[in-house]
């Protein structure tokens, strides 16, 4: 048999056991106590609102939860992010800047763009809330591939994760792909690499090596769950000292 044989059965299989545990972690998300989950959502929010790393943060991607989906919720983190800070006569809040992503189509492409209100989003076929490409004005917002300064922190969903910092998506790749990207154009920048910070339910926390890894995925710098934050690279050991 070729390498590239050997190497597409290798990936088909990986893709399979993706699938298997897609669908039994789908299973568990739906069987989750909605108090609990509510509970679960308050704690990681409160966890990340309070850390040094997220207040330090300037620039962030985010993504807007969908309570259909069964995602950790986000609304209160993009609240705070875009809360004017001269509103509330304290200027010890930093002014953020905040990129949402846009899925632009299905292949795995997704854009993020530049929000100054949670008004600024609009339901997609899917009811999923996203911005539109251009603002009320109709001027272009502006995509965070072609902002002028780097990103300190993405926050990121996903359906599974583990300590080592696997992450186990939707199988869209739209994330992978993008992360891939954004960390390519840091690197020809000569920026700092952002962390890569995913919100996970304590019932999406797997043992370690369950979670299939493809040549394509990105994994995680931390992740944020009920029981606190899981530093996990050295760039988020570094800057997530207590």
């Amino acid at each position: 048999m070729s390498n590239n044989n050997r190497e597409h059965e290798n990936l088909e299989f990986i893709f399979k056991q993706k699938r298997i545990l897609r669908s039994k972690v789908r299973q568990v998300l739906k069987s989750m106590d909605p108090t609990l989950r509510s509970q679960e959502d308050d704690i990681i929010q409160s966890i990340v609102l309070d850390a040094p790393w997220f207040k330090s943060s300037k620039r962030l991607c985010a993504y807007i939860s969908c309570s259909a989906l069964r995602e950790v919720d986000t609304s209160k983190l993009l609240s705070q992010i875009l809360r004017n800070p001269s509103t509330d006569g304290s200027m010890l809040q930093t002014a953020k800047k905040l990129y949402v992503p846009r899925v632009e189509d299905k292949n795995s492409n997704m854009r993020m763009f530049n929000i100054s209100r949670m008004d600024d989003l609009v339901a997609n076929s899917m009811n999923i809330l996203e911005p539109a490409s251009v603002d009320a004005d109709g001027n272009d917002r502006e995509d965070v591939m072609h902002a002028n300064d780097a990103v300190d922190l993405f926050i990121l969903p996903g359906l599974a994760f583990d300590r080592s910092g696997r992450r186990l998506g939707r199988g869209g790749g739209y994330y992978d792909t993008f992360l891939k990207n954004y960390k390519e154009l840091a690197k020809e920048r000569n920026w700092r690499q952002p962390l890569f910070v995913a919100l996970s339910y304590s019932v999406q926390m797997v043992d370690e090596e369950i979670i299939p890894l493809t040549p394509n995925d990105v994994l995680v710098d931390a992740l944020v769950s009920p029981s606190g934050v899981i530093p996990i690279s050295p760039a988020a050991l570094e800057r997530m000292k207590p």
